[in-house]
Formats: C-alpha cells, sequence, structure tokens
C-alpha cells in the first residue's frame, strides 16, 4: 500500500510511463487538483465496464468542473497494473 497520493502518482508513472491521468494539462481540463485528491486506506474490488471484477486502489477527487458542478468522486486503479478502471 501507498503512504499517499504523492507516492501512488510516482509509482504510476514508472508503471505507466506513457499513461497521462495525472498530467497537469489532464487535471487542469477536468478541473482536478492532486492537492484535492486522497488515496483512500483500503482496496476495493470492483468491476470494469466489460463486467472483468479488479482489486483496485480508490482515490477520492474532487471535479470542479462536472456538469452538474462541483463534486467529489472516486476514481479506481488496478493493484497490480495501476492502469485506470473504467466502471459504470
Amino acid at each position: 500500500m501507498y503512504k499517499n497520493i504523492d507516492e501512488f502518482i510516482r509509482t504510476y508513472y514508472k508503471k505507466n510511463p506513457e499513461g497521462h491521468y495525472f498530467d497537469p494539462e489532464t487535471l487542469k481540463f477536468f478541473g482536478e487538483r492532486v492537492s484535492d485528491m486522497r488515496l483512500l486506506k483500503k482496496t476495493a474490488k470492483v468491476k470494469d465496464i466489460r463486467g472483468k471484477e479488479h482489486e483496485a486502489y480508490v482515490i477520492s477527487r474532487l471535479q470542479r468542473k462536472h456538469p452538474d458542478g462541483p463534486r467529489r468522486t472516486y476514481a479506481y486503479f488496478d493493484v497490480d497494473t495501476l492502469d485506470s478502471i473504467i466502471i459504470d
């Protein structure tokens, strides 16, 4: 388990050098900031949009540009690959 969001992001880029999830431009587009993100202490079992189950790290984030106004949402990342998991 990672100590904090910064450690998680460093490892994300090591495992996904072509990844863009935490790039400043991506975060800006969605109105997000790393300073508003929290890595939750426990992992979760989630199903992706294809129905495949994953053990996932969970990040709580504040989306400032959400169509319904600012809201707290969650992002899920596979514990083995750190790939982002898209859920329904």
